[in-house]
């Protein structure tokens, strides 16, 4: 199985491609699971996989794979799931070797110390990072939980290296999280509900109505919390203590954004976002013990670093618009 779109990359200018190496999944007897959530947090940091493959467990492919990744579609993060164990079918790591013109032992050394805090098998992993040309390639477990948590640890990190890496002066969306931008910020998802008290379902656009919130939403109504905003490196932090997966919107948030220290913004702070103009009117809010969003997370963190606004101007926002922080 293969995919290719050479128009999809994150804000930031970013693209990534995805590889899962499994003989059974490449015959169709298995679904690609760990593929799946490699996209997903690629999604949840505003990126997207612009190739997406799954092959078998053959040294000359996996060489060949990444050297088309590297070399032809320049993809500059090239992530692969599978094959980094004992097993004697399981040699990623020596066909990445194979391909790499500097090795980052240090990204793989941290995976593997972070997930040695959840289970002493991470010491099994035999996972390498390396750089060929423009690219960072990194090897990820198979399994779907370890990749989960893996790449959530290692991305933040992965994406200030590849600023370095290629030299690059992104705009206001760039995306170095290890120093969150005062002023500039980007839209991950827009999400609704058509009742209150339950997560929200994403959503590519929506209306913003002046002084009233997004149509169609059940928190759509004059007063100070028309609009609920948290960032996406918050839900980061509760992705962290919990097994539970966590997506945009389970927080009943409308907008999730990166890129912005929402909880820090004063109230009045105004801001652009899409064709919109918006004002900061609450920080946090009172947790409804019992509530869908208890019982699916286990805990919130809107009452400490989600945020509230007033809607001054409406129109349409849609996924990856820039937020500015104005005033």
């Amino acid at each position: 199985m293969s995919t290719y779109n050479s128009g999809i990359s994150g804000a930031s200018g970013i693209r990534c491609g995805v590889i899962t190496i499994s003989d059974s999944g490449a015959a169709g007897e298995r679904e690609d699971t760990s593929g799946q959530v490699i996209r997903q947090v690629l999604r949840n940091a505003g990126l997207y996989a612009a190739a997406y493959e799954i092959i078998p467990d053959d040294f000359d492919m996996i060489k060949a794979r990444l050297v088309h990744f590297a070399d032809e579609l320049k993809l500059h993060l090239i992530l692969t799931t599978g094959g980094t164990g004992f097993s004697p079918r399981d040699i990623t790591p020596e066909a990445t070797k194979a391909v790499i013109e500097r090795e980052a032992p240090g990204v793989c050394e941290a995976i593997r110390l972070h997930s040695l805090s959840i289970t002493n098998r991470a010491m099994l992993s035999r996972a390498v990072c390396g750089i060929r040309a423009g690219s960072v390639i990194l090897n990820l477990p198979g399994s779907p939980k370890a990749v989960a948590e893996s790449l959530e640890y290692a991305l933040d990190a992965l994406l200030h290296g590849l600023d370095i890496l290629t030299e690059n002066t992104h705009d206001c969306a760039r995306k170095d999280m290890d120093k969150l931008h005062n002023n500039c910020g980007e839209v991950v998802s827009i999400n609704i509900s058509v009742r209150k008290g339950v997560v929200k379902t994403p959503v590519e656009s929506a209306i913003l109505t002046e002084g009233i919130g997004i149509s169609g939403d059940a928190h759509a109504e004059p007063g100070i919390r028309q609009l609920s905003l948290l960032a996406n490196e918050s839900i980061n932090k509760m992705r962290s203590q919990t097994s539970n997966e966590l997506n945009s919107g389970d927080f009943a948030e409308n907008i999730t954004t990166s890129g912005l220290e929402l909880h820090k913004l004063p109230i009045g702070t105004k801001m652009s976002i899409g064709e919109a103009l918006i004002e900061v009117s609450k920080i946090g809010k009172e947790c409804h013990h019992g509530c869908a969003i208890q019982q699916k997370v286990g805990k919130c963190i809107m009452p400490l670093e989600g945020i509230f606004a007033i809607i001054l101007r409406g129109g349409t926002v849609r996924r990856r618009d820039k937020i500015n922080v104005l005033e």
